[in-house]
């Protein structure tokens, strides 16, 4: 096995995880990630390929990175989604030690199985209402039972920890906090209450944690707790009487940025410091496309992270919105 040394950014952070798109397309419409139907998607040749996801996967774990989780888009929609996930497990020998993704359910609870026996090693799921009506408003599909359907068929295999991924909106679904935690009561789930943060002209607000825990604190009694593996910048609780563990992400109003250890590959390969605009992102496929040998690889993703930021620059106020689209960033 190759050893190469870590990948440390200008502020000491070493860079550890990668969250890496596999597509930019999806079969849900959400309203706030894939804010209309016009949405251009990128041509199949701008990919990366299986082979140049392979090849980096295995790269970046010789670098230190030890998580790499996949998203989209919908990343099962990629064809042949199950042989990407194969060749990417090899990279365990490697180093890495998790291969996520993050999912939106859709088809899981026919697929849960072959995913994990494929080399995956988790899941986490974006579900943002438990009322149907409200679900197709958001998703323009009709697939609230489906997505439910997943939960179910995850837990019941056991492959856990399973995170839930709640992003909370004002006027949309922060009255259904609580409501997560009781419906889910029996099941020993993670659900994690995100902070909306806003792309391009953002129709949305945020709502900050201190509010959503407020509404936890009526109905429940929350114990802090450490996060399961994996957890990132949560901060974690677990409920009484249930077998729940809720989960805060307050990329605004707590602000994480100063522990960062995460950079983002985007479908056609750029690599991304940050949400924040980046406009000299380094394009990875054209390094790869190039003839670069694996240690020319590894010096222009050393020579890009040098570029990553302390911060990012979007408030509370959400005044500084992040340019482009969810979807063409990856989650």
């Amino acid at each position: 096995m190759t050893s190469r040394t870590p990948i440390v950014d200008p502020f000491g952070r070493r860079i550890h995880y990668v969250r890496l798109s596999v597509t930019d397309r999806c079969n849900f419409r959400c309203v706030y990630c894939m804010p209309c139907e016009e949405t251009q998607f990128m041509p199949r040749k701008e990919l990366l390929t299986f082979e140049e996801i392979e090849r980096l996967t295995r790269v970046l774990a010789e670098m230190g990175v030890d998580r790499i989780r996949l998203t989209g888009g919908e990343p099962t929609v990629r064809r042949g989604f199950l042989e990407l996930i194969e060749r990417m497990a090899r990279a365990k020998s490697s180093g890495l030690r998790e291969l996520s993704m993050t999912t939106n359910g859709w088809n899981l609870a026919e697929i849960a199985e072959p995913l994990r026996a494929a080399g995956l090693t988790r899941l986490n799921i974006s579900i943002d209402t438990l009322n149907r009506d409200r679900f197709y408003e958001l998703t323009q599909r009709d697939r609230l039972v489906d997505v439910l359907r997943g939960i179910d068929k995850v837990t019941a295999m056991g492959w856990l920890p399973l995170k839930l991924n709640v992003v909370v909106c004002k006027g949309v679904n922060e009255e259904e906090v609580a409501d997560f935690v009781q419906h889910f009561a029996h099941l020993p789930v993670v659900i994690r209450f995100i902070e909306y943060m806003a792309f391009g002209e953002s129709k949305f607000e945020m709502v900050p944690w201190r509010k959503s825990k407020a509404r936890l604190d009526a109905r429940f009694t929350l114990d802090p707790v450490g996060g399961p593996e994996g957890s990132g910048p949560a901060d974690y609780w677990t409920v009484r009487g249930t077998e729940v563990t809720v989960g805060s992400i307050g990329a605004l109003s707590s602000q994480f940025c100063s522990n960062c250890n995460r950079v983002r590959i985007t479908a056609d390969g750029e690599l991304r410091n940050c949400l924040a605009y980046e406009p000299d992102a380094l394009s990875l496929r054209d390094v790869l496309r190039s003839g670069a040998d694996d240690t020319d690889l590894e010096w222009a993703i050393r020579g890009a992270i040098l570029r990553k930021p302390f911060s990012h620059i979007q408030h509370e106020d959400g005044q500084h919105s992040f340019e482009g689209t969810m979807v063409s960033i990856g989650g």
